[in-house]
């Protein structure tokens, strides 16, 4: 009987162990998940503060072409001709 409380004690023993072990295995993992999305948190802060990174989408912009000389001017009178030419079309 004597050496049945032994085992028992050393069974109880064991266990408790085990749970406390993986109880604070736990608590070790949360806190260095915690403290990863922390730094990751404060990164962005401190990159948006810097304006590294914007915090807004760029808007899109459309860019004239370069143009290597001056634009050529056509004869007016051809685009006054397709003018009235274009609002005869449309009218009929």
């Amino acid at each position: 009987m004597r050496w049945f409380k032994v085992a028992a004690i050393v069974v109880g023993v064991m266990i408790a162990f085990l749970v406390v072990s993986s109880v604070v295995g736990f608590l070790i993992e949360a806190v260095v998940a915690v403290l990863v999305v922390a730094v990751i948190a404060l990164g962005v802060k401190v990159a948006l503060q810097r304006k590294q990174v914007s915090g807004t989408r760029p808007t899109r912009q459309v860019r004239a072409p370069r143009y290597s000389g001056p634009i050529r001017r056509s004869d007016t009178s051809d685009v006054d001709d397709e003018l009235a030419r274009l609002k005869r079309e449309t009218r009929d």
